[in-house]
């Protein structure tokens, strides 16, 4: 389950970690994001740059960005270890230059303009007065003790619709996003994505983790000031639907982009599963005096 202890949760608010959640959301290149297991992990463009793990002592221990993105040069020099973690939490400016360090290195790890669209989605999609409240990212369903497993994947933003559909009910998107061409090259650009979401659509455990998750993650991102806007009378739909994000930046993109997302929706029919809703993002930048 997706949340954290209200210990944790507080020291957010106003103890030990309220130095470092004011950077984290100062931030606009950062998310915040509530993990299972009582953890709290802060992304930068889909890269996991550090976690927040409250012990069972009620102490919280950090995991730094992964060795992986700066083999055989320097990583991160703001140090989150036993003997400094204190002095670091208590300083700003350390906190500041560790994302910098951090994000840096990510960034010349992997260049992707899909996570940039993505952060900048889940930005834009925050607040209860909109229809569209982005939650969560990178949701995984855990199959941990099942027998009758489901393909992995992950889903790239998870969406709750703030309108009530025909039964009076909220639904919760499983939305992945496309982002020029490239994206739509193979069966995985939207075949396959089809076919693993009807797996988690199918699959009562999974539909059930994730209306907690998406319970869980409203109640404590509301309580942190992350999602804004008073939060409606939510009452979710059983089963989540699908929803294809396609950002174009040309007329050959955005066509590419509706070819693969008819393919998509004849895919989901011939399976005999609800279409996807299907949103068109233009990534061009309109100036305007």
């Amino acid at each position: 389950m997706r949340q954290i202890s209200p210990t944790h949760l507080n020291a957010y608010k106003s103890g030990q970690l309220s130095k470092l959640f004011k950077v984290i959301i100062e931030d606009p290149e950062l998310s915040f994001e509530i993990r299972k297991d009582n953890q709290v992990m802060i992304y930068y463009r889909k890269d996991k740059i550090l976690t927040i793990k409250e012990s069972k002592k009620g102490d919280f221990n950090f995991e730094i960005l992964d060795p992986e993105y700066y083999k055989g040069g320097i990583g991160p020099t703001t140090f989150f270890d036993k003997d400094n973690k204190d002095y670091t939490l208590q300083h700003t400016t350390d906190l500041r230059a560790y994302f910098n360090q951090a994000k840096k290195l990510a960034h010349a790890y992997k260049i992707g303009l899909e996570f940039e669209v993505q952060q900048k989605i889940a930005l834009g999609n925050h607040s209860f007065n909109n229809r569209f409240v982005v939650v969560d990212m990178e949701w995984q369903f855990s199959q941990e003790g099942l027998k009758d497993r489901i393909s992995k994947t992950r889903i790239d933003l998870v969406i709750v619709d703030t309108l009530k559909n025909k039964e009076g009910l909220n639904d919760i998107y499983l939305a992945e996003l496309k982002v020029g061409l490239v994206a739509t090259e193979g069966r995985s650009g939207t075949i396959d994505h089809v076919n693993k979401t009807f797996e988690i659509i199918n699959k009562p455990e999974a539909c059930c983790a994730l209306r907690k998750d998406v319970e869980n993650i409203i109640k404590q991102k509301k309580e942190l000031g992350l999602l804004d806007g008073e939060c409606p009378d939510l009452v979710f739909a059983c089963k989540p639907k699908m929803m294809l994000i396609l950002a174009y930046r040309c007329k050959k993109e955005k066509e590419q982009l509706e070819t693969s997302a008819n393919d998509a929706i004849n895919h989901a029919h011939e399976i005999g599963m609800s279409a996807p809703i299907v949103i068109h993002h233009n990534a061009l930048i309109t100036l305007n005096v």
